[in-house]
């Protein structure tokens, strides 16, 4: 593979920025884009970019999406090309994702003659604030196009394979936070007062151990309690705690019986407990569905180039991608998981990804972009 993209890749790696914030990131990848002689298309949001490939054969529409954004974590993985933006890193490979566009955006230009339909390339930003997609949704840039395409990188991998599959591919994520307001009172006198830390306990445990009985069986979902907050002394009832976690699922009418339920279960909890508790629900991104005409023909590419592939496992990380082709749209959606070397798991300080995989993933993306 050119050391030049090697080069391009650290330099990325090097220089992270979180969502919305990749203005930095942003100039370097049109300069990039510029240097390849990639038409850009005016972008509509402060940061990202969006790259054009006009084939010279009849075709549809199609698009690869690349993530840009990076984390609000300290790196610890000991690579010579760390971060030098302290406290931010990309620890969840998009530096990967960011460079295997521009390799692809760079080779299909080359072979226009070749290119069936037209080819977007976007750099999105904001995907870790989970709201970059639906940012670009509404800009209406993406409004023409038919079919989206993302690949991410798989810590679970090794380098070099390919993970393909049918259907749902990334899971639901939605956020809940609750403020339970109790009332306030010396912790000598605790009956003089309505201590908020008994109902966030309480609720936890309930959340913990949440009964699906009326969720399928075999309808994977987790829900989980990230967060809880009260009190800052040890002699002081405190007036007001908070509660916040997520809910994840592979399946949209059980995404909507949880959150039922869970809504319901607080209302208990208010009259139970004698205490108000305020909900803010955050609806995220939907089940990522990929589409069985996509996946059969990134299967045909991977068999025909001679790589390996396997089906990935389930786990329930959410990617805003599954924004752009929500079923029912009439859009379709292909999500492609690309092993980057056996490691630490995404957002991890020790995450790493293998920058040799680029030649693989690349190689494999522009082939599958190139017809339509």
């Amino acid at each position: 593979m050119d050391k030049k993209w090697i080069d391009i890749f650290k330099w990325f790696h090097s220089h992270p920025e979180v969502g919305f914030a990749e203005y930095e990131t942003t100039k370097r990848i049109r300069e990039i884009l510029k240097e390849e002689g990639v038409e850009e298309l005016p972008f509509p949001l402060e940061t990202g970019a969006m790259a054009v490939i006009r084939g010279a054969k009849p075709g549809s529409s199609r698009l690869l999406r690349a993530d840009i954004d990076a984390l609000p974590v300290k790196e610890e993985s000991g690579v010579p090309y760390a971060s030098v933006n302290e406290g931010t890193m990309h620890a969840c490979g998009h530096d990967i994702h960011i460079v295997n566009a521009l390799m692809v955006a760079s080779e299909l230009n080359q072979r226009k003659s070749e290119v069936e339909g037209t080819v977007y390339v976007l750099f999105q930003p904001g995907e870790e604030v989970v709201d970059g997609a639906r940012s670009v949704i509404r800009s209406g840039i993406t409004k023409d196009i038919d079919e989206f395409y993302a690949i991410h990188v798989d810590p679970a991998s090794e380098v070099g394979m390919i993970g393909l599959k049918s259907g749902g591919i990334t899971a639901s994520v939605d956020r809940f936070h609750f403020t339970v307001m109790g009332e306030s009172a010396h912790a000598a006198m605790p009956h003089q007062g309505n201590n908020p830390i008994h109902v966030l306990v309480d609720l936890a445990k309930w959340l913990d151990s949440y009964s699906d009985s009326k969720v399928n069986a075999f309808s994977s979902h987790v829900v989980t309690v990230a967060r809880i907050s009260a009190g800052n002394t040890w002699n002081v009832i405190p007036s007001s705690g908070e509660l916040e976690g997520t809910v994840r699922t592979y399946d949209e009418a059980a995404r909507a019986v949880i959150r039922s339920e869970i809504e319901g279960a607080v209302k208990a909890f208010e009259m139970l407990y004698g205490v108000n508790i305020s909900t803010d629900w955050w609806n995220g991104p939907p089940v990522t569905m990929n589409d069985e005409t996509l996946y059969e023909k990134a299967k045909e590419v991977a068999d025909r180039l001679g790589l390996r592939t396997k089906v990935p496992d389930d786990i329930m990380i959410g990617d805003d991608f599954g924004d752009y082709a929500i079923p029912g749209s009439g859009k379709k959606a292909l999500y492609i998981r690309m092993g980057s070397g056996v490691g630490e798991t995404y957002h991890h300080p020790r995450f790493y990804a293998d920058p040799i995989m680029l030649k693989t993933t690349s190689c494999f993306i522009s082939e599958l972009m190139l017809k339509g």
